[in-house]
């Protein structure tokens, strides 16, 4: 110990262990910044996306199964999904006349980008929620040492204010840590929701095509538009006015 004390060894240790105070406080308050928008967001996102969310499943599975062929897009556009469902289910109803095994690989890589962009979503709060209480940690370590020093030396108010630094850190990083864990449950539940919607209805459509393909029936195939843009958007102003008529039973008048 005194060969290890005799080098310069503790007095870098010391320094770096002091300039990584600055860098982990201020990172800490990012966390806190970035917990707020996204509580924001997911607050955001139920009133905007979450609250209309309320397809009845029977009734679109029904729909699908009794139109004809051509009818499956309208039939989509028409309810009550939410819009990246929609531009995945309309994409796969245009390809409808893909041989069998395209149509399924097609289908696979629908449902797999909207898992990608719910996964990319969650990824942040989940980082939040493992990586604050690690800052935290250390914004509680660092000044702790300064502080035994402070009390070998008698000085009790340097003590003190160490005690505080540590303390108000490890509090801001486990806020952070559950928050953002709060946030990633709630939004994890919704979207494990849609992706389920999405592949259920995803296998009626294929299933329709292949009677379809059985009964030699000639489909639309080879389409690689943007379904939000050619399909959803176009119909969401005449989706808005119907929801909004008063003599649309579809639609419930009481406050959720």
């Amino acid at each position: 110990m005194g060969a290890f004390e005799s080098t310069y060894l503790p007095e870098i240790l010391h320094d770096i262990a002091m300039g990584l105070l600055i860098p982990a406080m201020v990172a800490i308050i990012i966390l806190m910044l970035l917990t707020l928008f996204f509580l924001g967001q997911v607050i955001v996102e139920f009133f905007c996306e979450r609250r209309h969310f309320k397809q009845n499943m029977p009734k679109i599975v029904n729909q699908i199964n009794d139109v004809d062929y051509q009818g499956v897009t309208d039939v989509v556009v028409g309810s009550q999904l939410l819009k990246y469902q929609k531009a995945a289910l309309v994409t796969i109803s245009q390809n409808m006349g893909l041989p069998e095994e395209p149509l399924f690989s097609l289908a696979q890589i629908e449902i797999a980008r909207m898992e990608k962009r719910y996964q990319r979503r969650l990824a942040w709060t989940d980082t939040i929620s493992k990586v604050a209480p690690l800052l935290g940690l250390m914004g509680t370590l660092i000044p702790l040492g300064p502080g035994i020093v402070a009390l070998g030396q008698g000085d009790v108010a340097g003590l003190s204010k160490s005690m505080e630094l540590a303390f108000d850190a490890t509090v801001c990083g486990l806020v952070c840590a559950i928050v953002a864990l709060i946030v990633s449950k709630i939004r994890g539940g919704w979207y494990d929701e849609y992706v389920r919607t999405l592949e259920s209805l995803v296998g009626c459509v294929v299933d329709k095509a292949d009677v379809a393909r059985k009964q030699g029936v000639q489909l639309p195939a080879n389409y690689c538009g943007d379904p939000l843009k050619e399909f959803v958007v176009q119909a969401a102003p005449a989706a808005n006015s119907a929801a909004a008529d008063p003599a649309d039973p579809a639609e419930p008048k009481g406050g959720e």
